[in-house]
């Protein structure tokens, strides 16, 4: 037993080891090959561990040659341990030499270094910079609307949110004691977080003193309640200072006229709001301008004036008059807004290698991957687990494989943030179920109230939202302890599902492979679509046979019931990149060609099979012994799983 999972570990650094240096499978390339790589390095000194912190890199001479990329970057691309990550190019200026790229790495070890690749050298290469997909909140304005997915609005006094050229403005009336003109976020964020703006004032009126204007984080529930926010006024900003509220404490503080932000009107600059935690949980505040802090406006939280509030909060954008009613008509122009992670002892990136040892990055002999013909009317489905890190690109990888069909995990906190999701699925005919689980740490009878009520949630969020889900799917409790009493509560939870449904929407249920064959029976009175598992904790089938005469009772089973059924196998690789997973998703298709009950083939990448069943007590220690030493997964065996073969769904993501 253990010299086959040391063989098996030893197979699976091997494929790690060569997608690591696998150029041509990053996203994006335009039929184009990179011509160059460069390796940076990251140094975590805070010493704490981070996830998807938002790492900036600064380009210049004499660590990069701007003649061998594109002239707007478009072609530059970050991977690290096989995974290619998420990035956007805050500014490229090909004259000056100069550039400032923010690279969301997916993980920071507490005071480690992380190796990041960094190619370039592409002319066909297609422009993969997205902010969306970067920061916690990232708005560029760019469709010259306001997202109503992102931001709430609110203006008083004949203010005006308007949009010009991707800018937007926050436009305040020309003689008003109370006009203002508020841009707010629907989602709310933790301490040691940073809002961060490209903005500018413009003043139109007779007053010169143009409008004030604030940001910075407030109370989700009430602006009056906590806040943090910067505020500038006068001529050129020149009167800058804080306004902090902490209602826990039931303080405010408003130490004025601190620094000068000393930019003219109507010119560019970059306004940043800090709100961190420090030490012994010491709650402070910075400000930058264009990524210089400016150290008197620094403000710490003590138990003598505990300002600083912690509760997570809103962002937050004012423009507003004075309350003399002068005619001071102007705006506050915004050019992007993100939020990012924060940590005053913030990741250090270095270059070790000089320019001129670059090396071209070697071609890679491809493996021909044969083309995955559906049959018409047939399913290609895949699940996916991450609705917070999509990006746009995932879907064109999912339409090369042929999916038509996404079983998306939700839970009730990611409903509304899977919108955008379902919306570019839709527009690329894909369906989208919810996937949802049994909660972990409970069975279907003490998980029942919390899935019954996101079920609930699914269906009110169907009757507002612009994009519906096609369906629910709810995986079952897999019955390996206490088979009969497991199998008799999954029933009663799938009664109460399709009871709260009342039929609005498609349920599909997945049958673990040990599931009792007694049981489907009742199973397809309340559901649509049966999904078989073909594969387990122990076994995995990975041949066309050996999947047909292990579901082969299941699949008479569903035919016996007049009942839809699809098949789940489980895959290294979507089809579109693996020409052995292509040949065993196609051969499954014809071999049920002839079958009345089979609808099509569902398709769980190796990587994310710990997310589908429950953790045991075992499981659960080695999860805590490898987030102790910052190290995601299930223990050694899952660790090189995830990081070998999630690359394969998760690539055009990074």
């Amino acid at each position: 037993m253990m010299a086959r999972s040391l063989i098996k570990l030893s197979y699976l650094f091997a494929v790690l080891l060569l997608m690591a240096g696998s150029a041509h499978a990053l996203t994006g390339a335009g039929g184009g090959e990179w011509n160059y790589s460069s390796t940076l390095y990251v140094q975590e000194n805070s010493g704490m561990d981070h996830s998807g912190y938002q790492v900036n890199i600064g380009l210049d001479s004499s660590n990069f040659d701007f003649t061998k990329a594109d002239p707007q970057g478009k072609d530059i691309r970050f991977e690290s341990g096989g995974k290619q990550l998420n990035y956007w190019i805050e500014d490229w200026n090909q004259d000056t030499a100069t550039a400032s790229v923010w690279v969301k790495v997916p993980f920071l070890k507490a005071n480690g270094q992380s190796e990041i690749k960094m190619y370039y050298g592409n002319s066909l290469a297609e422009d993969m910079s997205t902010g969306a997909s970067t920061f916690e909140l990232f708005d560029d304005f760019s469709n010259s609307r306001l997202e109503y997915s992102t931001w709430e609005s609110n203006t008083n006094g004949g203010g005006q949110i308007g949009f010009s050229s991707g800018v937007c403005n926050l436009v305040v009336p020309a003689k008003h004691p109370n006009g203002f003109s508020v841009l707010k976020s629907k989602e709310d964020f933790p301490i040691n977080s940073s809002l961060v703006v490209k903005r500018k004032k413009v003043t139109t009126g007779e007053d010169t003193r143009g409008p004030i204007l604030q940001q910075g984080f407030v109370d989700p529930q009430s602006e009056t309640k906590n806040w943090i926010l910067t505020q500038t006024e006068l001529n050129n900003e020149a009167f800058i200072t804080w306004t902090i509220r902490n209602n826990k404490a039931n303080l405010r503080y408003n130490p004025w006229d601190l620094s000068d932000v000393n930019v003219q009107d109507n010119v560019w600059y970059i306004s940043e709001t800090a709100w961190y935690q420090e030490g012994d949980e010491v709650n402070k505040v910075a400000w930058f301008k264009n990524g210089v802090r400016d150290t008197r406006m620094d403000i710490v939280s003590s138990e003598e004036t505990p300002y600083i509030p912690e509760t997570n909060m809103k962002v937050f954008l004012k423009s507003n008059t004075y309350v003399d009613g002068s005619p001071n008509t102007g705006y506050m122009a915004i050019d992007y807004v993100f939020v990012r992670q924060y940590n005053s002892q913030e990741p250090t990136v270095s270059f070790p290698m000089p320019q001129t040892e670059e090396q071209p990055v070697e071609d890679i002999e491809e493996t021909e991957i044969p083309e995955l013909v559906l049959p018409e009317g047939k399913v290609l489905s895949v699940r996916y687990f991450d609705v917070e890190e999509y990006d746009d690109t995932i879907l064109s990888q999912f339409n090369a494989s042929g999916v038509n069909m996404v079983f998306l995990r939700t839970t009730e906190d990611t409903i509304w943030k899977s919108e955008r999701f379902i919306k570019t699925a839709h527009e690329n005919d894909i369906k989208v179920y919810a996937m949802l689980f049994i909660p972990q740490g409970t069975n279907a009878t003490s998980g029942k109230d919390q899935l019954i009520s996101t079920v609930s949630a699914i269906l009110d969020y169907n009757t507002k939202s612009l994009s519906d889900f096609d369906g629910i799917d709810i995986t079952l409790d897999p019955c390996i302890e206490n088979t009969e009493q497991a199998c008799q509560d999954n029933m009663l939870l799938l009664e109460e599902v399709r009871q709260t449904t009342t039929n609005k929407i498609p349920l599909a249920v997945d049958v673990p492979a040990a599931y009792d064959m007694a049981e489907l029976g009742n199973v397809a009175n309340n559901a649509d679509l049966f999904v078989f598992l073909a594969y387990d904790a122990d076994n995995q089938l990975d041949s066309t046979s050996a999947v047909a005469d292990a579901l082969a009772s299941k699949m008479g089973e569903a035919r016996g019931a007049d009942s839809k059924a699809m098949v789940d196998v489980m895959v290294t690789s979507l089809p579109s990149e693996n020409a052995t997973v292509s040949e065993l998703i196609g051969s499954l298709y014809d071999y049920y060609t002839d079958d009345p009950a089979f609808t099509g083939i569902v398709m769980t990448l190796k990587s994310d099979y710990s997310q589908m069943v429950p953790m045991t007590e075992e499981g659960s220690a080695q999860e805590e012994e490898s987030q102790s030493r910052g190290t995601p997964g299930f223990g050694i065996v899952s660790v090189v799983l995830g990081f070998a073969f999630v690359f394969h769904l998760k690539k055009g993501k990074r």
